[in-house]
């Protein structure tokens, strides 16, 4: 059995249920940070260096774009852009991490 459930604000999570065992996974979602991304992002271009995808430069744009203009950033094209930026990157390697880190700092 598997339910969601929120308590009292923002936190939520999962709970799974079986024989005699609850666990719970508590997730502490405050929103998105498109600041916190977009020093992520640049972190990430600076890391890949001159090897850098193109896409990695599209995410830091598409992020300092919208911290300048007080919107929220394109989440869809971001993630496709990190899902490019991914496949050419090393499992385990810091450039992953921090592809994975823009995607939870913007609530994804």
């Amino acid at each position: 059995m598997s339910s969601n459930f929120n308590f009292n604000g923002p936190i939520t999570g999962p709970v799974q249920a079986g024989d005699h065992t609850v666990q719970h996974n508590t997730v502490y979602n405050s929103g998105t940070s498109t600041a916190e991304a977009l020093r992520l992002a640049t972190d990430l271009v600076r890391e890949l260096g001159p090897s850098a995808p193109p896409e990695a430069e599209a995410v830091r744009a598409e992020l300092a774009r919208a911290e300048a203009s007080n919107e929220p950033p394109d989440h869809g094209r971001i993630r496709a852009w990190l899902n490019t930026v991914s496949l050419g990157v090393g499992t385990g390697s810091s450039a992953l991490v921090l592809s994975e880190g823009i995607m939870r700092a913007l609530g994804g």
